[in-house]
């Protein structure tokens, strides 16, 4: 064969591979393949140096992150909820017993729960949002504009809370447990020591439950100076806990919420939620949760 026609012969398989023609690849009409992001490949690796708030590092000056599963998917190293019958949560409800109210999430249909000791182990590991606001676990989605909460832990909500100078509900229930217990004065105004605090794991319905409080709304994003001031008006100087800020702001979540499923115009179907939920706890073997039976898809629908 002659010389031009082995040149010939490269240059088309050349041109093939550049198009991506071949017997490898088959190209089904009408569907359209995904654009895989090289972070679901190999964890990049971002600066963890710590930095104030007002000036968090961007995303070209960081060093790695880690892609993690949902946080709901519970682990052990990060619980989603403490069980009530945990030993050494009893033991310091024994110790303390005005500790041992239990508060649900604003949005009160989510099973999550803590007691208002695992509220302190909380609040008495940060003084600043700046302590937490940096986070280094994200999520890949393919699907970013469904509306699921796994959206709010990939690397573009993290990215746009920055721009806007908003701290993540995200950031706290996934930094905070990684952070010791300092208040020393805050754990003396309920009785309780550092030492205590510090073997107590912390849950992600006990941050969110703080994040409720702190928010006073169902947003998931809060300014930094609005966190701090918010902070300081639920810890006092002096180190002990005020309650009743507590509370106002956790109410103010809930009201808020109530308030904007009227908006919405989805009040009507709301009962038929509460009533099964209110069933479901009454005969949990009997009756199916709200979730389990698909109930919030149709009120997303409605």
């Amino acid at each position: 064969m002659a010389p031009l026609t082995y040149s010939l012969i490269a240059t088309g398989l050349a041109a093939c591979s550049a198009l991506r023609l071949g017997p490898g690849i088959t190209r089904t009409p009408g569907v359209v393949r995904p654009v895989v992001d090289v972070r679901m490949q190999a964890p990049k690796v971002f600066n963890l140096a710590p930095d104030a708030a007002s000036t968090m590092p961007t995303v070209a000056s960081m060093e790695a992150f880690t892609v993690a599963p949902p946080p709901w998917e519970n682990s052990d190293r990060q619980l989603l909820q403490l069980k009530r019958e945990d030993p050494y949560l009893q033991q310091l409800i024994k110790k303390c017993p005005q500790l041992s109210p239990v508060w649900r999430r604003a949005d009160f249909w989510v099973n999550e729960t803590a007691t208002f000791l695992e509220i302190v182990n909380v609040l008495g590991r940060f003084n600043t949002c700046d302590q937490w606001a940096m986070r280094t676990k994200f999520l890949e989605v393919e699907n970013t504009r469904k509306e699921d909460r796994s959206n709010s832990l990939t690397l573009k909500r993290h990215e746009m809370a920055k721009r806007l100078g908003c701290a993540e509900r995200v950031a706290l229930f996934q930094k905070v447990p990684e952070l010791p217990f300092t208040n020393e004065l805050l754990a003396k105004s309920v009785g309780l020591t550092v030492e205590d605090f510090q073997k107590l794991p912390v849950s992600i319905a006990a941050c969110n439950i703080v994040f409720d409080a702190l928010a006073e709304s169902r947003s998931g994003l809060i300014p930094y100076a609005t966190v701090d001031d918010r902070y300081k008006q639920i810890v006092n100087a002096d180190g002990s806990f005020n309650e009743l800020a507590f509370r106002v702001g956790h109410t103010k979540s809930t009201v808020l919420i109530i308030v904007g499923w009227f908006i919405f115009g989805k009040a009507n179907f709301i009962w038929v939620l509460v009533g099964v939920k209110w069933m479901h706890d009454l005969r949990p073997d009997l009756v199916p949760s709200p979730v389990d039976l698909g109930l919030f898809k149709i009120w997303g629908i409605i």
